[in-house]
């Protein structure tokens, strides 16, 4: 049988998803607690291998075992098992052949900025603490030119596996409620520090660095280093994956 949870976490305190021999990880420390309730070794599959520090609201992944389960007991139990910053929110039978990963048809990310004078406490763990002004017209306008298809080879980190570059975003927008700014996502995929780059380029559009006229260059020019910094890990959140019914 194959199973479809959902669950989120605060990324605070893990090397990322992936599982890691000598560090704690969101996939390692929900698959020991599987093991424990299912009396067999697990391996689940995500639906995105989340940097350290970043966080999930709704993430994805599947495991298949031999014999049937029931959810309800499989969540209550794996919730008493993991810490309480990783929780199973539900557990479903699913096809046999559906990955959490390769099925996904878009996925939906927001970063958050903190631009209070001294940072909210409230916010330290899942913001970035800027408080530099920024313009966010500017950077609501520079946001718009993401939209699209685009080889996005100049927004991604070293070290990414990706054999293809180009993605479509089909959702790019700037939104600011007081002193926290919010950039939301959505694409069919995105590669390695995709986000985090265009965020830490649209932040540098928001301080005058770059010109919100010059982000289809920028992009055309698959320069990693005409783009602005990798803007950090605790502000990404990872919202909702989605797939076809």
């Amino acid at each position: 049988m194959n199973y479809k949870l959902r669950l989120m976490y605060d990324g605070t305190n893990y090397a990322g998803w992936q599982r890691q021999e000598n560090a704690r990880t969101i996939q390692g420390e929900l698959e020991k607690a599987l093991a424990v309730i299912l009396r067999q070794p697990i391996t689940l599959t995500g639906v995105s291998r989340t940097d350290a520090g970043v966080h999930a609201a709704d993430f994805t992944a599947n495991f298949h075992i031999d014999s049937t389960i029931e959810t309800f007991k499989l969540c209550r139990g794996a919730n008493a098992l993991l810490p309480p910053d990783i929780r199973v929110t539900d557990a479903v039978p699913c096809s046999e052949d559906f990955s959490s990963r390769f099925d996904a048809v878009k996925k939906t990310y927001i970063y958050r900025i903190d631009c209070s004078p001294y940072g909210n406490a409230f916010y330290r763990n899942f913001a970035w603490h800027h408080p530099v002004p920024l313009d966010v017209e500017k950077m609501q306008t520079a946001a718009s030119h993401f939209l699209g298809n685009h080889d996005f080879s100049g927004f991604m980190a070293q070290g990414g596996s990706s054999k293809t570059f180009t993605r479509h975003i089909m959702e790019s927008e700037i939104s600011r409620q007081g002193d926290l700014i919010e950039y939301r996502i959505t694409g069919n995929g995105f590669l390695y520090n995709m986000v985090r780059i265009i965020t830490g380029t649209l932040v540098w559009v928001g301080r005058n660095k770059i010109q919100s006229e010059d982000i289809p260059a920028l992009i055309l020019s698959k320069d990693r280093t005409r783009a602005g910094m990798t803007a950090p890990a605790k502000g990404l959140m990872l919202m909702q994956a989605y797939y076809n019914e």
